[in-house]
């Protein structure tokens, strides 16, 4: 399996004089960075693990649920 193809064309380098200046930054980013965007990064997080380091199916990510029982209607 290929690893997966992800734009990052829309990162930003930037330069700091000490470590703390760097975490100031950071947490005022993601203070700034929307539900959606923080949980966009999260899932991206979750499918490189998932395909690139474990090597498994994307497909195998998706909700399962067995049926535990049905009725007639």
């Amino acid at each position: 399996m290929s690893q997966p193809a992800t734009d990052r064309s829309h990162w930003q380098i930037k330069r700091f004089d000490n470590f703390e200046d760097m975490r100031v930054e950071h947490i005022r980013e993601w203070q700034a960075a929307g539900e959606t965007m923080r949980l966009q990064a999260a899932w991206e997080l979750v499918f490189d693990y998932w395909v690139g380091m474990k090597g498994m199916h994307p497909n195998e990510l998706r909700l399962q649920r067995s049926v535990t029982s049905f009725q007639r209607i």
